[in-house]
Parts: C-alpha cells; structure tokens; sequence
C-alpha cells in the first residue's frame, strides 16, 4: 500500500502492508492406536476362563469409532503491517478468528450399541477471537549505541460453541481436571458457551471479619438444599490478555537485554492450599503428625466433608507479570592472538515475578497448582573464546 499515490508522499511511512490470511491444520493427539478398527486384546486376570484346575486368557473385542479422524482448526486473518522513518518504528495489528471443530471428547454409548460404555467420539467446536498487536522501535542508532526495544499485546476471548451431537441445553458438560483430597473429585468444566476447563465451584459464604465458613456456600437455585445444582461456572485458567516487553542495547563491546512479559485475567485454583490447609491434614486421623499449609491459619478448617474441596474460595486471580531473562555481555576481542576473539556473558533465569497470587507459581498448565516447589532462578555465566 505505500506505493500507492495517495500513500507515496508521506515521507515518514516507510511501509504499509494489507495482509489477509486463511488456513486449516489438523491434529491426531488423544487418538489411540486402532481404535477407529474393532479389534481384540486380551482381557485381564478378573475375566479368565476356568477349564478344570487351569484359568485361560481370553480375548474380548474393545469399543471403536469407525467415524475418528483428526481434530481441525480454521484460521482466519486479517492482518496491517506498517512501519515509520525508515524502518526506525514497525509493527503490525492482526485481527484473528480461530474455528476448531471435531474435538475429540469421551461419551456414553447405549447399552448394546458397542463393546464399550464409553468411546472417543469428533463431537465439540470451540472459538478463539482476538487482536495481536506488535510493536518495534530503535529508539538510538549510531556508530556506538544501538537500542532496540519491542512490546506485544494479544487479546484473547475463548468459548466452546457445541459438545453434543444434539443441541441439549439440560447437558452442563464434561467433568474435567481431577485434583488432591478428595476421591474423583474434579474442579473444572467444559461447557457450552463458557470458556474451556471454566473452574466448577460452589459460591463460598463468609463470616463477618471476611473469612471463609467452612462447608457454607449459597444455595443458588434456592432450592433450599446444597448440592451439586448449586455448582456454577467461575472464571477460567486462560489469561484474556498477553502481554510482551524486550530491549537489546550495544555500545561498543558491551551488549545487555531483558524479556518481560506478563499475564492478565488467568485464574489459579490453589490445591496446595485446598489439600494441605486443613487441621486433618496436620493431625492425621491415622494419628501421624504433617505438615500443612500456612493457609490453615486463615481460614482454620478442620478438613471434614469433601465440598470446601469446591470452594470459589480456593480459584484465586493469577495475574503476573515476570522478569524471564536479562543478561550482559561484553567483547574483550583478541586476547592471545589476533585469531582469537573472547567473549564473556552473564544471564539470570525467571529474575522475578510480580503476583498477588499466594501459590508458588501463577503460570502452571491447565491452572490447578499442586506444586511443592518454586521455579528455580538460575545464573549463568558463559566464557567463548574463538580460534
């Protein structure tokens, strides 16, 4: 576009591009071996035959899906590239649609229909709309300092638009994310019209000084019981927003730079907290004394029950902004002989992280943290010397 007459003369737009973009990919992850075929494998120890005093093996056909194929995302793009004085500021904004259909999700069978209850079935569509927005600058250029320095923003919005062959608005969704203290308990949900693994909560009551009462949630069908009716879909681990930060600077022989980036609108359900903050973790009902955590001293629950285990209490903001690496390094050049070149850098690794998230680490897949232990901050120094 800027060769284009009414474009041409503004000496200081040294670029600008229309770009419009359509694509599909596919994926086969989550899809077995075989099970597409109706094959047999042997059963296990619990269905052998007895013929006199010896148990056989036997083979026993297993469910399949004749109809599997592969997971399929359309991409839709719509995309300005533009730059100013010389090259010295680009960017670009991009305008994105993202279509994935055939999802692949477990579902029941009717008895009778297939070998198995349950069989791997292309049933679910999701969306994911946003803006990309990107940004680079050199705000120095000279014969010794040269600074470059670029942010990125990306906007994101999430929602699974069908998970049932059939429309069925009485469907709440598949179960998903199992977590620590409680038997087959989950704490996410995949549901239509909300954003995926959407955390699957009881809504917490809490006492006057602001504090959770243990096993008290609002009855919110007023139905006059606590049950899982009362369970509602409350926010999700996906962040709405991404956002990026890098500068490089050299002058002369030294050269330094940093990656920040930060996370916006991620949520975190805390199962350290969940698990190990309650009095019977600490005194064992087995009579063996652990270890617990702090949280116990906020909120005192004994651990009775299984539903403070699905308390919104436990989902907390994720936010974060962290400091992934920053470095120096310098040219000594020739030190031995004119054929040598030395260079010495020095690096830290995950340098710090800005949070009111009260776990260990706010960036953890799939947003259930269960960990133990912090991400590790890590120096580096690096010696090269050239031949």
């Amino acid at each position: 576009m800027k060769e284009e007459t009414f474009f041409k003369n503004i000496d200081v737009l040294s670029e600008l591009k229309l770009r419009f973009g359509y694509g599909e990919t596919g994926q086969q992850d989550g899809i077995g071996n075989y099970t597409y075929l109706p094959v047999y494998n042997v059963a296990n120890s619990q269905a052998q035959y007895q013929f006199g005093t010896t148990f056989y093996d036997l083979y026993r056909p297993d469910g399949y899906n004749p109809n599997l194929k592969w997971e399929q995302t359309a991409t839709t793009n719509l995309g300005l590239d533009f730059g100013f004085f010389n090259g010295r500021i680009t960017g670009a904004v991009d305008v994105y649609l993202k279509k994935t259909t055939d999802l692949l999700s477990v579902v029941d069978q009717p008895a009778g229909t297939n070998f198995s209850n349950k069989i791997l079935a292309n049933i679910g569509n999701m969306e994911n709309r946003g803006i990309e927005i990107t940004l680079n600058t050199q705000p120095v250029k000279n014969n010794d300092l040269v600074w470059d320095f670029g942010i990125n923003a990306t906007f994101n919005k999430n929602e699974i638009t069908k998970l049932t062959f059939t429309n069925d608005p009485t469907f709440p969704g598949n179960l998903i994310g199992g977590i620590a203290g409680g038997v087959g308990s989950t704490i996410q949900i995949h549901s239509v019209g909300y954003p995926k693994s959407s955390f699957y909560v009881y809504k917490q009551v809490y006492d006057a000084a602001g504090k959770p009462i243990e096993n008290l949630f609002e009855d919110l069908n007023r139905d006059g019981l606590i049950n899982v009716n009362d369970l509602y879909r409350y926010k999700a681990p996906d962040p709405d927003v991404f956002l990026g930060a890098s500068s490089s600077v050299s002058w002369k022989n030294w050269s330094a730079g940093f990656l920040l980036r930060a996370n916006l609108g991620n949520y975190m359900y805390n199962n350290r907290f969940s698990n190990t903050g309650v009095m019977r973790n600490i005194i064992d009902p087995l009579g063996f004394l652990a270890n617990g955590s702090r949280n116990l001293l906020e909120t005192n629950f004994t651990g009775n029950g299984d539903k403070y285990l699905l308390s919104d209490y436990y989902v907390e903001n994720a936010s974060f902004m962290r400091m992934d690496n920053i470095n120096v390094g310098y040219n000594a050049g020739s030190i031995i002989s004119k054929n040598t070149n030395l260079r010495i850098g020095f690096n830290v690794q995950n340098v710090f992280t800005i949070t009111k998230y009260k776990g260990l680490d706010p960036e953890v897949s799939g947003g259930i943290d269960n960990n133990f232990y912090p991400r590790p901050r890590n120096f580096v120094l690096n010696l090269n010397l050239d031949f």
